[in-house]
């Protein structure tokens, strides 16, 4: 399955043991997957300019990377995680949905659950909006992203038509806001 990473700024900016977390992405990423990139930064576009889809939105690079594919991942905030996509793929093309979110399992009490989710795994509501486009996303069919205006939509309108499954990730998942955050706000993050 083909994967298109979304980078922000922040994204290509965090470092992680030395490393920037888009390096540590890619080599998890490309031994398994078609890896291609969409970002505004023109830095960020220098370094992956043989990976990059060519777009002036994110809507139309999600239109222009889809086009071929039946199935297809999105990821739209790079993190240190240990997500198993094998298990994400298998879960993802064995349920009708038409699309599969990774959900964090939260500790309770200690945050907020993103989406509320039934006793099916369907999700029926986003409890926080302003994080709804921020994760990993499979999506089956054809999405005609050209009538959204942002991720965002697409990912509530699908939930409103019930076309959403999630995946329970119950282990680590830092997002470069995470890093930049424990590395005392220098986007930086190290053992010592």
């Amino acid at each position: 399955m083909d994967i298109l990473l979304v980078i922000s700024k922040l994204d290509g900016s965090c470092q992680l043991f030395g490393k920037d977390l888009l390096t540590y992405m890619l080599s998890r990423l490309e031994p398994t997957f078609k890896v291609k990139v969409f970002t505004t930064d023109e830095k960020i576009q220098k370094r992956v300019a043989d990976k990059l889809v060519k777009a002036s939105t994110l809507m139309e690079a999600l239109d222009n990377f889809s086009k071929d594919k039946k199935e297809f991942i999105v990821i739209t905030r790079l993190a240190l995680c240990d997500i198993n996509f094998d298990n994400l793929i298998k879960y993802h093309t064995n349920h009708d949905k038409k699309m599969t979110l990774v959900c964090k399992n939260f500790v309770r009490n200690k945050s907020i659950p993103i989406y509320k989710l039934n006793e099916k795994k369907e999700v029926t509501a986003v409890t926080s909006r302003r994080f709804a486009d921020c994760g990993i996303y499979l999506f089956k069919n054809k999405v005609n992203f050209k009538k959204y205006k942002h991720i965002k939509a697409v990912i509530l309108n699908m939930i409103e038509n019930n076309e959403v499954k999630a995946f329970v990730h119950k282990s680590y998942w830092w997002t470069s806001k995470n890093i930049k955050r424990r590395g005392n706000g220098k986007g930086t993050f190290d053992r010592s």
